[in-house]
């Protein structure tokens, strides 16, 4: 079995998108295609565990969250990532650098220390996802889970929060080439347009008898 090189797919965008709930359909659907993919998220589970924590524990500012993130996703690309696109694989991004870009950067300086930082190690994406939706639609998405599963609500979890980093994303992502997704739209439209836009690169991914 010979598999073409390895695909990095990221998704983009504020909570409530339904950004994890595309990439399970996405590696399902890769999977039926014989290519083997993995969803990495960032922050990962363990950092997010611990911002957290910090936050309620004391005062972090958003540069220590910069230089956190940068090394959880570093060890995220040498641990995985990396590994994964040279053997072929797919590896679907819950987000990457460019959620800094609007999460903790806010000032020109920080973007390009953000921008600087996490590009000495961070592959270029094969495709960018931003799925984007109205703040007031997030919200009722955010809210609806927060009471059916008890997750906890993020700190930008609010509808100014939403409002305000969807329109960041909207002037980050000018300079950035990207795939604008309407995620109001029903769950499998949103995965048949986003296999629609990565048909070439599944096609030539699949594996090949010898």
């Amino acid at each position: 079995m010979l598999n073409k090189s390895g695909k990095l797919i990221v998704f983009e965008g504020i909570s409530g998108t339904g950004k994890e709930t595309q990439a399970k359909l996405l590696k399902e659907y890769l999977a039926t295609q014989g290519i083997v993919s993995h969803i990495v998220f960032h922050p990962t589970p363990d950092l997010k565990e611990v911002l957290g924590l910090w936050r309620k524990t004391r005062s972090i500012d958003h540069i220590t969250e910069i230089y956190l993130l940068l090394a959880d996703r570093s060890d995220r690309v040498r641990q995985v990532i990396k590994p994964a696109l040279e053997k072929g694989e797919w590896v679907i991004c819950l987000r990457n650098w460019i959620s800094a870009l609007v999460y903790q950067a806010k000032t020109s300086k920080e973007r390009t220390l953000v921008t600087q930082e996490f590009t000495r190690f961070e592959p270029t994406p094969d495709h960018l996802f931003f799925f984007d939706i109205t703040p007031e639609a997030a919200l009722a998405r955010i809210t609806k889970r927060h009471n059916e599963t008890g997750e906890p609500l993020g700190k930008f979890e609010t509808l100014d929060h939403l409002a305000n980093k969807r329109a960041t994303y909207q002037s980050v992502l000018k300079s950035i080439k990207h795939v604008q997704i309407d995620a109001s739209q029903p769950i499998t439209t949103i995965h048949q347009q986003i296999n629609h836009h990565m048909q070439q690169h599944i096609t030539a991914s699949i594996p090949i008898n010898p």
